[in-house]
């Protein structure tokens, strides 16, 4: 449940610094920002790959033992459950290469600036407790 809490939470951040920069919710805007700054869309990345309950991450040991009880009672449940987790994988990774790519707007390029040391000292817990395995 720690995780549940985390993880979403340093999504929310990374849409936040984003909305910050921009004051606009229109992905558009936001595309391009992994080569203008690096360390936010690296964050963000982490920060999807705990959201999609990959291996290694706070989430996955949340999620792993659910699916496989799941399937020790009711293997279509479980079957369904899977297909879930896949599908939110795909469009967290549809999602987050929208944001991070595209092509470069010379019109927005001057309000790309790396987040702030507040902002990153609010990233350090969501990291360490949500994207780092237990």
């Amino acid at each position: 449940m720690l995780s549940y809490g985390l993880v979403p939470s340093a999504l929310f951040q990374c849409v936040g610094v984003l909305y910050d920069r921009h004051k606009t919710q229109l992905v558009r805007y936001y595309r391009i920002s992994v080569s203008t700054m690096p360390n936010l869309p690296t964050i963000c990345f982490s920060s999807t790959l705990a959201n999609m309950s990959s291996p290694g991450t706070s989430s996955f040991l949340g999620e792993f033992p659910i699916l496989v009880g799941a399937f020790k009672i009711n293997s279509l449940v479980a079957t369904l459950a899977v297909l879930g987790v896949i599908l939110g994988a795909t469009y967290s990774l549809w999602i987050y290469n929208r944001v991070v790519s595209g092509n470069l707007k010379p019109d927005f390029l001057h309000k790309f600036f790396y987040p702030n040391g507040r902002e990153f000292s609010i990233f350090i817990p969501f990291i360490v407790g949500g994207v780092t395995a237990c």
